[in-house]
Formats: C-alpha cells, structure tokens, sequence
C-alpha cells in the first residue's frame, strides 16, 4: 500500500511538472487571479485553458496547436494565457469554468470577468486561430 501511494505522489509530481513546463513554454500563467490581474493591467483578454493529465486530446491540443509558432505569437500578443488542470487545479478558479469536454477554452472579459466565447474538444492551429479572432472581435464590440 504504501508503494502504491508513493507511485501516485510520484506520477502527480511528474504531471505538475510537466504543466507547468508546458506553460513556461508558451508563456502562459498558471494562476486564475494573477491572470486576471495582468489582462486588467495589459487591457487583454484572458484566455483560460482546462485540460487534464489522462486527457490525450488535451495534449495534442497543446503539441499540435498551441505550440504552433504563429498560434503561440497571436496568443502572446493579444491575450494572457492560464492553463489549469480541470482536477488539481480545482477550486483554484471560479466553478463557471468547470466543463464536461476537455480541453475547452475560455475567452474572458478581466473586468466582469465574462465569457465571450468558449471553444471545446481539439481544433487544429488554423480553426483555433479563427476563434482567438473572433474572440477579440467580441471584445472589441463589446468595450465600444
């Protein structure tokens, strides 16, 4: 039993790590408030990412499509990023962001802290593109 545990703190250590890897990466934050505190600051949109670590539609999202070179520049440019664990990281963010379909997407307004769009499952680098656009059309309209 007690092997069993230390396997399981084990494999959540490497998973942890391999998050936040990830999001050093693509230099996206890994905490709900400090994202949301930099998009007010950066007049941005936030973009939050749920995904999880049994999830291999969440990791080819990542890989195919947000390591992308132009999605990570679009990204980086006109959001701030946060991606959370839609397990470990629970409690950690607002509840409204719980979903079902991993990996989803949420567009966020900082100051109500609003959704303006959501994307959910997998979508290669182009048709995500498309949503980032469209959520920064939202967002434009919207503070008119």
């Amino acid at each position: 039993m007690k092997i069993l545990i230390a396997l399981l703190t084990l494999f959540n250590f490497i998973y942890a790590a391999q998050i936040d890897e990830f999001a050093t990466e693509v230099n996206y934050l890994r905490n709900y408030e400090m994202a949301i505190k930099t998009a007010k600051e950066q007049k941005k949109i936030v973009m939050l990412i749920v995904v999880a670590d049994y999830c291999p539609w969440c990791k080819k999202f990542e890989r195919k499509s947000l390591k992308e070179p132009a999605v990570m520049a679009k990204a980086n440019e006109s959001f701030v990023g946060i991606v959370i664990d839609k397990y470990k990281d629970k409690g950690e963010y607002p509840k409204e962001f719980l979903t079902p379909v991993i990996p989803a997407v949420f567009f966020i307004e900082p100051k109500e802290q609003k959704i303006l769009a959501k994307t959910v499952a997998y979508m290669k680098p182009d048709e995500f593109t498309k949503n980032m656009n469209d959520a920064l059309s939202l967002y434009t309209s919207e503070k008119k």
